[in-house]
């Protein structure tokens, strides 16, 4: 492949990735206007409830242990929180 179709190659693939950001740009912009927009502070309220940790404690204070479920809760020690309650 020459130098000139090298760049040839990279000129069109940059034009199609600026097409379809632009094409994105609009259908969100659109979107908006039409009152559609999923980033709405509701729905990202939602999304926050939904990953709410559950904070357990022992009866007798933290046991210190780094992967205790109840004394560090991170989400990869949580199990998932049913989604009734959600």
């Amino acid at each position: 492949m020459s130098k000139k179709a090298k760049s040839e190659a990279k000129k069109r693939r940059r034009a199609k990735k600026r097409a379809q950001k632009a094409a994105q740009r609009a259908l969100y912009e659109s979107r908006k206007r039409e009152g559609q927009n999923t980033k709405s502070k509701r729905v990202r309220l939602k999304a926050k409830r939904a990953r709410r940790i559950r904070l357990v404690r022992h009866r007798l204070g933290s046991c210190g242990n780094v992967g205790c479920k109840e004394c560090n809760p991170i989400p990869e020690n949580v199990a998932p929180r049913s989604r009734s309650r959600a």
